[in-house]
């Protein structure tokens, strides 16, 4: 059963700025976060179920070559993936939990 992918505006949030952090740290490097994000997105798309539930309802699978994991919600009811946050792997997650 294929799923569609939404992310909250929370998580767009996060995507903008760690790419215009990694943008302003060396030309190129914002578009390699955006690659390895997509990358990401693509493999949740295609094998949702394939993280481990982490924190309740939530999952995370973690880019290749940058600290960061994209946490999402399976809505199996409404063949829906959630993405509600990117976050950085040193921050609190705290943070997002309430998301």
């Amino acid at each position: 059963m294929a799923y569609a992918v939404e992310i909250t505006k929370a998580a767009e949030e996060d995507i903008r700025d760690a790419y215009l952090f990694y943008t302003e740290q060396n030309n190129g490097l914002g578009h390699a976060f955006e690659i390895r994000l997509q990358q990401a997105v693509d493999n949740i798309h295609t094998f949702p179920f394939k993280s481990q539930t982490r924190f309740e309802q939530t999952r995370i699978i973690y880019l290749k070559k940058f600290p960061y994991g994209v946490h999402f919600r399976i809505d199996k009811s409404n063949s829906t993936i959630l993405i509600v946050a990117v976050f950085h792997t040193s921050r609190d997650s705290d943070l997002w939990t309430t998301r």
